[in-house]
């Protein structure tokens, strides 16, 4: 409860409930959405490495429209068998619309793994792939005058999604399920995707899309946010 230590010692007055809000902000705004996991439900390809860049606008944090959340990040992936792909993905998420002398980023990093149960051919007219994850989160929130508080959490991901191959585009769809384990108990998060990626080369492809999360905090009520996402990815 290291939060709560630093903020006995301080004097903030009407700012206290921003403060404590900020502090004990849902780490969920590290998601990279469903991009991070799944993007489409084709596999890399065994031996094959990848790459992927992304930048997202996240709304409604914490059930606040005045905050917003710009994140930058990506993955890189390599394929461990022909349906089976090990990634590891990183983030940095800046909140904006906050109060004057306040201040707060997000970092979150881990390894995830997606498996391929069906390949999109003859026998089928899509790809569907299910995959998991783990990430750890640290919060920062800054105050001027007062200084910094940190704090740390983690966050475990399973999803499933489905893509379909109609050159150049690739659309897909997601559901990721995310328990987010913070400063005062866990909370939860369902993550709706629609997106598609758009192809340039045979290794190279953009990938645009939507977000509707639904959001169970540790304190407080449901709410919803949205969250738009455009990334790179190539694949060598």
């Amino acid at each position: 409860m290291e939060c709560i230590v630093e903020l006995t010692n301080m004097k903030i007055g009407k700012n206290m409930k921003t403060v404590l809000v900020l502090c004990f902000l849902v780490l969920f705004v590290v998601s990279m959405s469903s991009a991070e996991l799944l993007t489409t439900a084709n596999s890399i390809g065994k031996g094959k490495f990848v790459g992927l860049g992304t930048w997202i606008q996240d709304s409604n944090v914490s059930n606040n429209k005045d905050y917003k959340g710009t994140c930058f990040g990506g993955y890189v992936g390599y394929g461990l068998i022909d349906q089976l792909d090990i990634l590891f993905g990183v983030g940095s998420v800046t909140l904006s619309g906050l109060p004057s002398g306040f201040e707060s980023s997000i970092i979150g990093y881990g390894p995830m793994l997606k498996y391929t149960l069906i390949t999109e051919g003859e026998n089928f007219p899509i790809s569907v792939a299910v995959g998991g994850g783990y990430k750890l989160l640290s919060k920062k929130v800054k105050i001027a005058g007062l200084g910094e508080i940190t704090t740390d959490g983690s966050q475990r991901l399973l999803g499933v999604g489905v893509s379909k191959l109609v050159i150049p585009f690739v659309p897909y769809t997601g559901v990721l399920y995310r328990n987010i384990s913070g400063t005062i108990g866990d909370s939860y998060q369902i993550d709706i995707t629609l997106g598609t990626a758009i192809a340039w080369s045979m290794q190279g492809a953009v990938l645009v899309e939507y977000t509707h999360q639904l959001i169970t905090p540790s304190v407080g009520t449901n709410y919803s946010s949205g969250q738009f996402a455009v990334s790179l990815a190539y694949t060598i």
